[in-house]
């Protein structure tokens, strides 16, 4: 089993950097991680039967991956350009699918088949899967099904990217508070009642509030401020009383209990021409404006900076590991329990470490030489 210890270290806030630089494109694992070229696979689906399913061939693919891996998942309502943002970071223009339509193109989970080779600022090496996630509040969902599909992509993720049209205000709050179901979905263990913020925080990934086709002027108080100040100011508790201002705060105070580690992205309109977003994916990025590019470079480059491998305590995910957790988490959900945290990594921890010592012992079985007698020792 493979362990490795979280460095404390932490890189300066993106917002203090003036001119980002663009990142150096990441190598990518052979396509042969899965049978064809590198494209995307469908990780978990809904079947017929409403049941949470792995796909084979993704569990096939990761199943290789014997190395550490982090995990960078974008979720967000439907059809508000996720999967480009991925594609972004897979430095090319397609990818995963992207449409114009107000169908949701993406359903379930999915996977980039070649995890990308980075490393971490400890300077661990670590294979980075890259996650797109169905839009939440799609017109074919129930709120339970988007609670599900939004709380499976942040327990397995290391940073989780929330995507959102506009600024921030009390309808993107709202809209937010699918965080505070969350509770009711997850545990940290099997033993305990109900889990708070708090504690399910010290399991949460990075999260990042990424806010598309921004167009305010950032000033408060005769002075320019960064996003993250900016949503700092939309989570500070909100004053006075009555019930609709308890439920408000509630909101913010869950939102900053979950996410201790969060970060704020600005990205302005790439283009002008309605006709041309709707065909985003086929645009070259220097058609693109000069400000959503610089938007999108310091993004890019935090994402590959501050993510690191997804580990609970001292237990480090694996393509095997992975794989292990999250049947736990379906197993959970399908029979309609709660997905324990903690409990879910011990169970994979002690399943990995009986596959270990029956291969080592397998190994040593296949090496003993049958063929030479014992030593014999004589003992005065």
């Amino acid at each position: 089993m493979l362990r490795m210890f979280r460095s404390s270290d932490r890189s300066p806030s993106p917002s203090s950097v003036s001119t980002p630089t663009p990142p150096t494109p990441p190598s990518v694992l052979s396509a042969s991680m899965a049978a064809g070229p590198a494209r995307p696979l469908r990780l978990i689906y809904c079947d017929p039967q409403g049941k949470f399913v792995m796909d084979p061939e993704a569990v096939a693919a990761l199943q290789l991956v014997k190395g550490p891996i982090g995990v960078v998942s974008v979720c967000g309502r439907a059809r508000q350009g996720k999967s480009f943002i991925l594609n972004q970071l897979l430095g090319r223009s397609n990818g995963f699918q992207v449409a114009s339509t107000h169908k949701p193109c993406t359903k379930g989970l999915w996977m980039w088949s070649a995890p990308l080779k980075q490393t971490a600022i400890d300077g661990t090496e670590y294979n980075l899967v890259l996650l797109d996630s169905e839009g939440i509040e799609a017109y074919d969902q129930t709120g339970t099904y988007s609670t599900k599909i939004f709380s499976l992509a942040l327990l397995l993720s290391s940073m989780f990217i929330y995507n959102q049209l506009g600024g921030i205000d009390e309808a993107a709050l709202d809209r937010l508070s699918l965080v505070t179901e969350m509770t009711k979905h997850i545990r940290v263990r099997a033993s305990t009642g109900r889990t708070s913020f708090s504690e399910l925080g010290q399991f949460s990934p990075i999260f990042v509030w990424l806010l598309r086709d921004f167009y305010l002027d950032l000033v408060e108080d005769g002075r320019r401020i960064s996003p993250r100040d900016y949503m700092e100011l939309f989570l500070r508790p909100m004053q006075g009383g009555g019930r609709e201002v308890i439920t408000r705060n509630e909101i913010r105070d869950s939102i900053r209990a979950l996410f201790p580690d969060r970060e704020c992205f600005t990205l302005v309109r790439p283009l002008s021409d309605e006709s041309a977003l709707q065909k985003l994916d086929q645009v070259q990025l220097d058609k693109l404006r000069p400000q959503f590019r610089a938007g999108l470079d310091a993004l890019t480059k935090f994402v590959f900076e501050r993510t690191r491998p997804k580990q609970v305590g001292s237990t480090i995910m694996t393509g095997p590991v992975f794989i292990g957790i999250t049947q736990s988490f379906l197993d959970a959900i399908n029979k309609g329990a709660v997905p324990a945290i903690a409990s879910s990594w011990q169970n994979v921890e002690e399943a990995e470490c009986r596959r270990a010592y029956e291969s080592a012992a397998e190994v040593y079985m296949a090496n003993f030489d049958r063929s030479k007698p014992p030593d014999e020792f004589i003992v005065d």
